[in-house]
């Protein structure tokens, strides 16, 4: 198999049940995986095992795969490690109130913190957005900002600029429009939740 594959086309043929594929995108992801997996589980042992069982449902589930595969690795080892820590709680092993309140600080934490990759990513993201919004037509620019960012009206934006609010509407849709051809669909939606 070519090492030089694209994770698209990766998934593609782990859809297609070629075991090189999958065997690929284990070798490719699983230490990442690890490493996510001990920022919430804190025991080596554990977290290969979690991130093992993520890899074993991937291949049960191979057909119904698609990409991009990075996010729902990263929210499959999440998830595991939530089940886990739950499931460790409920345990008539676990007696001491200690380990029960890091057990519920380690959920807690898992919840509310992105992992140090996704906070870059989310920066990149939004990097990409501020320049996908510089390359609006001023018009149209101006009135998205004063819309999604500082969050006015849009009968106060057509007092503003002196114009319809029926055109404030048209060059709101027309930047959202122009947006989505600059972004895909997933990051318009994360523009709404950044601003």
């Amino acid at each position: 198999m070519d090492a030089k594959k694209t994770d698209e086309e990766v998934i593609r043929d782990i859809a297609k049940g070629e075991k090189k594929a999958f065997s690929l995108l284990y070798d490719n992801y699983y230490t990442y995986m690890n490493t996510v997996a001990l920022c919430y589980v804190y025991s080596k042992d554990v977290a290969n095992e979690i991130v093992n069982d993520v890899f074993i449902n991937i291949w049960r589930k191979r057909i119904t795969l698609i990409y991009p595969i990075h996010s729902y690795l990263v929210k499959s080892v999440r998830n595991g490690c939530l089940n886990y820590l739950r499931s460790e709680k409920t345990n008539d092993r676990v007696i001491n109130e200690h380990k029960k309140q890091l057990l519920d600080f380690q959920e807690e934490y898992i919840l509310s913190n992105p992992t140090p990759l996704q906070y870059v990513e989310s920066q990149e993201i939004e990097k990409q957005v501020r320049n996908a919004i510089a390359q609006l037509p001023e018009k149209s620019r101006i009135i998205f900002e004063l819309y999604m960012i500082k969050g006015e009206k849009t009968e106060d934006i057509a007092n503003e600029l002196a114009l319809s609010e029926s055109t404030v509407r048209v060059q709101l849709k027309n930047a959202k429009d122009k947006l989505r051809v600059l972004l895909n669909l997933f990051i318009t939606i994360l523009l709404i939740v950044i601003y």
